[in-house]
């Protein structure tokens, strides 16, 4: 079976890379891409991934294999160093009006686009405000909900005036949703930018040269880039779905790195000469949230309860040892505004009580919803069942497919919405608290789950979460997002947290150097070398 696995991978492999034009990925160059590869840069990078890229439009790409993608081929305004501190990228500086609403930043003057034409300002305002329309349907749209309006003030100055003070203003910009985007290309592809590989023009260290959809996206170090330019030549995303393919495919040294490995292959590719597995703690979570909406579980000591009822260390140890650290918050501790409220260990006799105290002493009937998409979520499912059955809590799993779990957490009123206790994922793309609790667990103000996707609803922490945007001094926004995660947490909890995800990878260490992981779980090729 391995070995037939092997040989489908291998073709699989083989028909991607004709699609875009053999191993050397030169394939048909984006418009915006211009020529070759820099004369410093050379050799090139097979990456195995679980999926193609959605989008590489910046504000409308919503998962980490686009964003990857699209940190390599776009800059934004501000990007977090290695601390997870802003630092500039594509502004040099900025000030800020005494009123805290108006901030004025000043740019490079040294930056081309891919297809050679200069960033200005006008190209900063036209990304902004292509996005800023409550109506305007873009992933960014709430993002930069706070922000009243952006203007070119003139080639090198842009003024960004908000509706009132907005303290994460740093943080947010170094989120790619907020990438620099080519005015021109705005105006020429509207909705169809970042649909093709001919659609993108970015200004970042590397360009897109070719995409085969569901196959393969090749991108090419950028001989203009304005900063430390790339030194591989070509790196080439390779979808490869099963994990099982993408391990052999590493061992047999068809790619050079693999994404998402698995946590039962870890402790055996850590032994395996000239492989580096790399383990690095990011702001993802893995997390059970609670349907708000449904009438046990809008009951706060049913919630409790639950809390008490799960053995994390258990499900740890059984499904997510090599990829996993405890969780002590709602928030990863890389994120700006964690707290540590120590881990909630089971407590059987406590979780008992409080169903008692919320009516519940026999238990109750509910249902589990998970999907297959996330790693082993039919397991944790299937054992968060068991130990809810201990305090007389009876649960149905429900397992759905990727394609109809997503429609249903985004879109739904609490009417439609049927998902007692829902599988999700929990991180923030800024690596601030705003961007962990805004809109995730604030009132809905339509009825809708489009973030908030629990329904939760708790007054507190709505005010809490609108006092940590507005405050500009960051030891008391820390102070302020400390409250608001002991009530989201422990005191009125909006889920069962159950560990913090580990940004997993292998590589061939005999061949690549100056790999760099984001705490979003994105690598980054900016430094990488081939040996």
């Amino acid at each position: 079976m391995r070995k037939l696995i092997a040989f489908m991978t291998a073709a699989m492999m083989a028909l991607s890379l004709a699609a875009c034009g053999g191993s050397g990925g030169s394939g048909d160059a984006a418009s915006g891409a211009g020529g070759g590869v820099s004369s410093g840069a050379g050799g090139e990078i097979l990456f195995g991934v679980p999926a193609d890229v959605s989008s590489l439009d910046p504000q409308t790409q919503n998962d980490s294999y686009s964003e990857e993608v699209v940190k390599m081929v776009y800059n934004t305004l501000y990007v977090f160093d290695e601390n997870n501190t802003p630092v500039p990228s594509l502004a040099e500086s900025y000030e800020v009006s005494e009123d805290n609403l108006s901030w004025t930043f000043h740019l490079r003057t040294d930056v081309k686009f891919h297809n050679g034409k200069t960033l200005t300002a006008k190209d900063v305002e036209a990304s902004f405000n292509r996005a800023l329309p409550e109506d305007s349907g873009y992933i960014t749209t709430s993002m930069i909900s706070p922000i009243e309006s952006v203007t070119a003030a003139d080639d090198a100055t842009v003024v960004i005036k908000t509706k009132e003070p907005y303290g994460p203003m740093l943080s947010m910009l170094c989120n790619y949703n907020t990438a620099i985007m080519d005015s021109d290309f705005i105006e020429q592809y509207g909705r169809d930018l970042g649909t093709t590989a001919e659609t993108v023009n970015g200004t970042g260290p590397y360009k897109v040269a070719c995409w085969a959809k569901d196959e393969e996206v090749v991108i090419e170090a950028n001989p203009d880039y304005f900063g430390n330019k790339a030194q591989v030549g070509a790196i080439h995303y390779l979808v490869i779905p099963e994990s099982s393919s993408r391990i052999i495919a590493l061992e047999n040294g068809e790619v050079d790195m693999i994404h998402k490995v698995p946590s039962e292959e870890v402790a055996r590719l850590e032994t395996l000469e000239g492989i580096t597995v790399l383990k690095q703690p990011g702001v993802g979570q893995r997390l059970f949230r609670f349907g708000c909406n449904d009438e046990i579980m809008s009951n706060t000591k049913v919630r409790q309860a639950l809390n008490y009822a799960v053995d994390r260390d258990a499900i740890r140890k059984a499904l997510f040892a090599d990829v996993s650290e405890e969780t002590t918050g709602p928030l990863a501790p890389a994120v700006f505004g964690s707290h540590d409220y120590g881990p909630i260990k089971q407590d059987l006799e406590k979780a008992k009580a409080l169903l008692a105290e919320a009516g519940y002493p026999n238990g109750f009937d509910t249902k589990i919803v998970t999907t297959t998409q996330y790693d082993k979520g039919s397991e944790l499912a299937e054992m968060i069942a068991a130990q809810l059955a201990e305090i007389g809590v009876n649960a149905t799993i429900e397992v759905l497919e990727w394609s109809v779990f997503r429609p249903m957490i985004s879109g739904m009123t609490a009417e439609e919405f049927d998902a007692p206790l829902f599988i999700m994922g929990a991180g923030t793309s800024m690596a601030d608290a705003d961007g962990g609790y805004r809109g995730l667990y604030t009132t809905t103000p339509d009825g809708k789950n489009d973030r908030n996707y629990g329904f939760y609803s708790n007054a507190e922490v709505d005010e809490y979460i609108e006092q940590g945007m507005t405050e500009t001094d960051p030891e008391k926004r820390k102070e302020i997002y400390a409250k608001a995660g002991q009530i989201l947490y422990l005191d009125d909890s909006a889920g069962i947290w159950l560990y913090d995800q580990l940004n997993v990878f292998a590589y061939n260490s005999d061949k690549i150097d100056g790999l760099r992981v984001d705490a979003l779980g994105c690598v980054l090729f900016d430094n990488a070398t081939v040996k």
